[in-house]
């Protein structure tokens, strides 16, 4: 189940306040945030950390990842369609059956991503 102020910090664009709220998740030892299935197309998230994050089905259409931490995180069945990933980290990401068709990698490091 979606943390309600993790999407709510993300559906208004809040990285900064997001970023902070991670941290102080990681901080108690909480790594992993469950987004899986959620609807965050067309968003501005640029420098997003999602590290760990479970995104399996969410619809990332369109959305702005550009320098976002993405590591480690699960993709599995997104849409990533027409998203900026331009200079995003997915090392060791897992985009299994991910749709990118017009997604950006531009200078995203993919070291160990899967399925990509």
């Amino acid at each position: 189940m979606a943390d309600k102020q993790a999407l709510k910090l993300l559906r208004d664009e809040d990285v900064q306040g997001f970023n902070k709220w991670v941290k102080l998740r990681r901080k108690k030892g909480k790594r992993s945030i469950d987004l899986d299935d959620q609807n965050l197309s067309g968003l501005r998230l640029r420098g997003v950390d999602l590290g760990w994050a479970h995104l399996n089905g969410a619809n990332l259409r369109g959305t702005d990842l550009e320098g976002a931490n993405l590591e480690h995180a699960r993709f599995r069945q997104a849409d990533l369609r027409k998203a900026s990933l331009r200079a995003a980290t997915l090392a060791q990401a897992d985009l299994s059956r991910a749709r990118c068709k017009g997604a950006i990698f531009k200078k995203a490091n993919l070291k160990g991503a899967k399925g990509i």
